[in-house]
């Protein structure tokens, strides 16, 4: 037997270790394909959660505008109701001024026509001339 002689070939070499280098190329390029894609999913989810938490927040906001303003609303109708009580309460005081007036009037009128001496003099409280209203 005459021993084969193999040829040294330094392309034959280099293909050989260019695909173990193109396989591990790959496996890297997958490894980082496959993260790249996880993450993706990672943020498509997350963006949903976020989304639906700003939905969320939003009906709330929306919830708390219907009820200020249902809130608004009511306080108007009382403000309307409890101005409209004081000007009448105004009015009533206005009269009641005129009448405790004219009655003052009236009185003084009495006293000063009175044939009655002992009601010449009196003031104006009633007291003095109606004791019992004390």
């Amino acid at each position: 037997m005459t021993p084969q002689v193999q040829e040294f070939n330094p392309q034959s070499t280099c293909f050989s270790s260019n695909s173990t280098s193109d396989e591990a190329d790959e496996q890297k390029l997958s490894i980082i394909n496959e993260r790249k894609q996880r993450r993706m999913i990672s943020n498509k989810k997350s963006a949903r959660r976020s989304r639906m938490r700003k939905q969320k927040h939003l009906d709330e906001l929306w919830s708390q505008v219907v009820w200020l303003r249902n809130e608004n609303h009511q306080l108007i109708d009382k403000l309307n109701h409890v101005s409209e009580r004081h000007d009448q309460v105004l009015q009533e005081n206005a009269q009641l001024k005129e009448e405790a007036s004219e009655l003052r009037q009236m009185l003084t009128e009495m006293q000063l026509n009175s044939p009655y001496p002992s009601l010449r003099g009196l003031d104006d409280d009633p007291a003095t001339i109606w004791p019992e209203t004390k």
